[in-house]
């Protein structure tokens, strides 16, 4: 018997929960000898082999109402009474996990149905995006062309006035195509954390003999940037190791004044110098994360780089 439910097991576990109630069904019709079992969870019959009566109230025996397996015709011997009680105790098990399978595929439906609804809007919205930044380009396009025509002279020469206002004018639709390139262009995938970036590059070397250094980092919430997860690791790992032989290295990832950036500030005591070729390095890398850096000397070294947050991983503060 131990073997049967052995093997039940194993099909529940390799072909689903299903496939094992069917085994074991069957394993009672051809241990016991009936013609008919079903599995009943409450008063819903799960599933049913054989050729059970269609009421099988009349053929239960009082005792055996409130059990998950039922046979037709009831058992006689002791060995068929006692596969029926041995199989009773594993079916509620059984029964479990086909209902938490049925309810995890459920959920996974529900999942694949939201994805789907989500890839719409996306397409909607890129298709709107689209719409949108070519709506907005054409006429400044237009107008720039203009300005640049008038600023060569080609409607005629132009007082100091005029080659002022134009010169204004050019300005603003730079700054505008800017602007329009910045909100419309399709969105680069971000980094929806930071932090284990920063406990990665700035880990404890084993055999210093110096102190770890010092990360103060947020704890509430994850610190989500912009850029490529390849541009922060190099990045950070090129400050940690631009200070890996200082005395004291502290590291503090926080809020920026302007509320749009993270600000990150790794200081190094005593200064040890910064080579202008890492620190070239630093500038490139930072220019491409779309943030700015800063770099103080004395009286300690200090390295401060502010880079924009990524909205798109932006986790909305509780209230």
């Amino acid at each position: 018997m131990e073997t049967t439910l052995t093997a039940v097991a194993e099909q529940a576990l390799r072909k689903g929960t299903r496939a094992g109630l069917e085994a074991l069904l069957k394993a009672t019709l051809r241990l016991t000898g009936a013609t008919g079992a079903a599995l009943y969870e409450g008063r819903a019959c799960v599933m049913k082999v054989g050729r059970p009566p269609a009421h099988h109230d009349a053929t239960t025996k009082p005792g055996a109402r409130n059990a998950a397996l039922h046979i037709w015709p009831a058992p006689l011997t002791t060995s068929q009474r006692h596969v029926v009680a041995r199989f009773n105790a594993f079916a509620p098990a059984l029964l479990k996990a086909h209902a938490r399978e049925v309810a995890q595929g459920e959920r996974q439906a529900r999942l694949l149905e939201a994805k789907l609804r989500l890839e719409r809007t996306v397409v909607t919205l890129e298709k709107r995006r689209s719409r949108a930044a070519h709506d907005l380009r054409t006429p400044l396009m237009v107008i720039r062309g203009y300005v640049d025509m008038m600023l060569k002279g080609t409607a005629g020469p132009l007082n100091a006035q005029m080659q002022r206002y134009l010169e204004r004018l050019a300005k603003s639709g730079t700054e505008q195509k800017e602007l329009i390139d910045r909100r419309l262009s399709p969105l680069a995938p971000g980094l929806d954390d930071l932090r284990p970036v920063l406990e990665r590059a700035f880990a404890p070397t084993p055999g210093r003999r110096r102190g770890p250094p010092l990360l103060t980092l947020p704890a509430q919430q994850p610190v989500s940037v912009k850029g490529a997860r390849a541009d922060w690791e190099l990045l950070t790992r090129t400050v940690a190791r631009s200070t890996a032989n200082a005395v004291a290295v502290d590291v503090h990832l926080g809020p920026a004044p302007d509320a749009s950036q993270w600000q990150l500030r790794v200081q190094a005591c005593p200064g040890t110098p910064l080579p202008p070729r890492t620190e070239s390095v630093l500038r490139h890398l930072a220019g491409r994360l779309g943030g700015t850096l800063a770099v103080q000397r004395e009286p300690r070294l200090e390295i401060t780089l502010r880079c924009p947050r990524d909205e798109v991983f932006a986790v909305p503060a509780h209230r």
